[in-house]
């Protein structure tokens, strides 16, 4: 049964809408314990990851097909013609970094989060650019 499951979500497009919409928000509730257990680069990079998620959400609810198999979320957002202002932008590229700097050792020491504010401001940013999203890219239904 677990595989006609998993079937369904990867050929109907709103299943797979759902999948990614659940994922992302686990992710944010992930990036939130993080924080507290003072896991600063893990946070920064499961911020990443809940933006991605929302993004390929709306790509799949957009184009009615599998998101491409890329990370970077400024590429994501242009596939998506989304008009990021500046301030938000700024962020987005600075929180992408962290999904290279936890997967690659040399970037680590490069990226370090070394305090809770810091850690915090990305959660909070990462917060900020849902909430954007959520009004730019509507994928749920009010």
């Amino acid at each position: 049964m677990r595989k006609r499951d998993n079937k369904q979500k990867k050929t109907d497009p709103e299943l797979r809408v759902k999948s990614w919409l659940e994922k992302h928000k686990e992710d944010l509730k992930a990036a939130k314990a993080m924080l507290d257990a003072r896991r600063y680069l893990w946070c920064a990079f499961i911020c990443q990851q809940a933006i991605e998620k929302y993004l390929k959400a709306g790509y799949v609810k957009k184009f009615n097909e599998i998101p491409p198999y890329i990370h970077k979320l400024e590429k994501l957002c242009k596939k998506l013609d989304l008009e990021i202002p500046t301030e938000l932008l700024d962020s987005i590229v600075r929180i992408d970094r962290y999904y290279v700097a936890t997967r690659y050792p040399t970037y680590k020491e490069e990226m370090g989060i070394s305090t809770y504010k810091e850690a915090e401001e990305i959660y909070r940013k990462t917060k900020k650019i849902l909430k954007w999203l959520k009004q730019e890219l509507p994928i749920q239904k009010k």
